[in-house]
């Protein structure tokens, strides 16, 4: 009797009311952003606002894994963040997801920032954006000014569509989508 391996069934969740543009989970390196930068870019040439916006989103998106995923993997000598992401057409744009594993202690807080720019508006997303950026205060993890998915929110125009499962006592599967309109 003839088993269905594990990568079969990842093959059909990709393939279910999916049209996909592209999938990735792996590990995310600079490299590897690079060169998807380009594939998305070639890919959504038809409408370049629209490429614009994703490879905007991409980019922002795949830092993230880059810098906070907690699994790592080791490759050629150099800790490696793992994380996975798809991009796909949905019923009026391009869906944008993206996950990876993070620490349950920085969970509510992401989920937190998250909630916080869902309930403002495009112009208080930009004034908020600007009181981040001139904030004397750093977030505990952050690589920058904090505003990576306040922009995210500016550019695509929708809300964050936060997601998680826990997976054990000390980690959960965080995913965070955006549907850009076309």
């Amino acid at each position: 009797m003839e088993q269905h391996s594990p990568l079969y069934h990842y093959y059909l969740a990709m393939s279910t009311d999916k049209d996909v543009i592209l999938s990735y989970k792996g590990p995310v390196t600079p490299p590897l952003v690079a060169e998807i930068s380009r594939d998305i870019t070639y890919k959504i040439s038809d409408n370049p606002k629209v490429g614009r916006k994703i490879f905007a989103i991409f980019i922002e998106l795949a830092q993230n894994i880059l810098f906070y995923s907690a699994e790592k993997t080791l490759v050629a000598d150099r800790q490696e963040s793992i994380g996975c992401f798809m991009l796909s057409k949905s019923e009026d744009g391009i869906l944008c997801e993206f996950g990876n594993l993070v620490e349950n202690d920085y969970l509510d807080e992401l989920i937190d920032s998250c909630n916080t720019i869902n309930a403002l508006d495009r112009t208080s997303l930009r004034e908020y954006k600007r009181q981040q950026r001139n904030t004397d205060l750093p977030r505990e993890r952050s690589k920058g000014a904090g505003i990576g998915l306040i922009q995210v929110a500016i550019t695509a125009e929708t809300p964050l569509m936060v997601r998680y499962e826990n997976i054990t006592d000390n980690l959960s599967f965080f995913s965070l989508s955006v549907n850009v309109k076309i």
